[in-house]
């Protein structure tokens, strides 16, 4: 029997945090933590993979939907970085493949028209998100690995991420609402149930994904910068 944790904290046994909170296990994917932690808590299982215990603290929390703590010194937003990072690639080589590969499945049970519909917004998508995590990885990931070495480049700030930042899942309410509503309920396919389940689950990530973003990161960079600044 696991003891419920309403208090999570780095002392809270992570076992329990999971089986209460099962998006935590994409925060273990995402920081390649591997399962088997028998009743180590938060920081003992950062320690042992090498995270700052803050920062797997501050992610799980955000995943739990319950307030984070603040990042506070580099080595934490170094390792939210590696997080990010790791996640991106995980949405462009897993979770995204999956997805596509379920909504072609199903494209080809329905009527052409709502099969090409299907696929064509799904492409259109996936075109929008490499675009969003290119932006990121090539431009704002770099930008704050260079902040935490103290060097600030002069043609770009944090607050021009923080004023073109979209929510890239919001989206996928437009695709869940064709699956829903428009496709006729003649047509059963367990992969419109598969299809909905994942994108219900896409879209949460995402949504912690951009509030680790907007809510820990920017403020922490945003503060790094004028510290910079103020002390030239």
């Amino acid at each position: 029997m696991y003891e419920i944790d309403t208090n999570i904290s780095g002392t809270s046994k992570l076992t329990n945090v999971i089986i209460e909170h099962p998006n935590v296990l994409n925060v273990l994917e995402y920081f390649n933590i591997p399962l088997g932690l028998g009743d180590k808590t938060i920081a003992e299982v950062a320690k042992e993979h090498n995270i700052a215990p803050n920062t797997l603290e501050v992610v799980i929390k955000v995943y739990c939907r319950t307030i984070p703590a603040k990042i506070l010194n580099k080595k934490e937003v170094h390792d939210l970085l590696m997080f990010l990072q790791t996640s991106h690639n995980n949405f462009k080589l897993v979770k995204i493949p999956e997805l596509k590969s379920l909504i072609e499945a199903f494209s080809k049970e329905i009527p052409t028209e709502y099969g090409k519909m299907l696929v064509a917004f799904f492409d259109e998508y996936i075109q929008e998100i490499d675009e969003h995590f290119m932006y990121e990885d090539k431009k704002v990931f770099p930008y704050i690995a260079n902040i935490l070495h103290d060097k600030v480049t002069k043609n770009f700030k944090i607050r021009e991420f923080e004023r073109n930042h979209t929510d890239i899942g919001h989206k996928l309410l437009d695709l869940k609402n064709i699956l829903i509503k428009y496709i006729p309920p003649s047509i059963v396919s367990e992969y419109r149930k598969q299809i909905l389940h994942k994108l219900v689950n896409l879209e949460r990530d995402l949504m912690y994904h951009t509030q680790l973003e907007d809510n820990i990161l920017v403020p922490f960079v945003k503060n790094m910068e004028s510290n910079i600044k103020n002390n030239k």
